[in-house]
């Protein structure tokens, strides 16, 4: 082999040596942009599904998360969750400070509830879907756990309270639309009877 011929040898290894290098560079590159757009996308999907401030499912994924759980399982119980006087908490703090009401009592459900469904509804109501069959003992235990039904809040120094009303499916229907207004209409008695929670009763 001549002089010429060794570097042109030596240039064309050198050639093949860097272009592996560039292809595995590029091939990290893009997996880690990769991973950091599916990353971003996940973040965008939640943002887009959960309560900016409790972390809870909006009201549209809660329904849908809920309507498919209960179309695979073909039952479960849905609770409704509301504060009591929650109007007099911004009255009194403003609501920054009831924000902090409701992030506050929001963790508990998550907390005690982190296997079901969780979603806020609207300002201070919540709601839950325990898929399949659940005994009312253990519900009743879970949220007497949680200390959602009553807990000294710090912050604001005040006892805060809740009631919840409570509708099985299928017997009390097989829709969240069917499920929501019997469990809203217990979570009503569970407020006029000063309870913790209300079952509405079996159809």
């Amino acid at each position: 082999m001549t002089t010429v011929q060794l570097i042109e040898f030596i240039l064309i290894a050198l050639d093949a040596v860097i272009f592996c290098f560039l292809t595995i560079y590029l091939a990290i590159k893009l997996r880690r942009e990769r991973r950091a757009a599916d990353k971003r996308i996940k973040i965008l999907e939640k943002e887009a599904r959960c309560d900016y401030l409790t972390g809870a499912l909006m009201r549209k994924a809660f329904i849908s998360e809920m309507e498919s759980s209960l179309a695979a399982e073909g039952e479960g119980t849905l609770l409704v969750f509301d504060i009591n006087g929650f109007k007099a908490v911004n009255d009194m703090f403003g609501h920054p400070e009831g924000d902090g009401v409701i992030k506050r009592y929001a963790a508990k459900l998550l907390k005690a509830f982190d296997k079901d469904i969780v979603g806020r509804l609207g300002c201070d109501d919540f709601a839950v879907f325990i898929p399949g069959k659940c005994s009312r003992e253990d519900i009743n235990a879970r949220i007497k756990k949680s200390g959602a039904a009553r807990f000294s809040d710090k912050p604001t120094q005040l006892v805060i309270t809740s009631c919840c009303g409570a509708a099985v499916a299928p017997q009390n229907g097989n829709t969240f639309d069917d499920l929501y207004a019997k469990a809203d209409k217990a979570l009503f008695n569970s407020k006029k009877n000063d309870s913790t929670i209300s079952y509405c009763r079996e159809e």
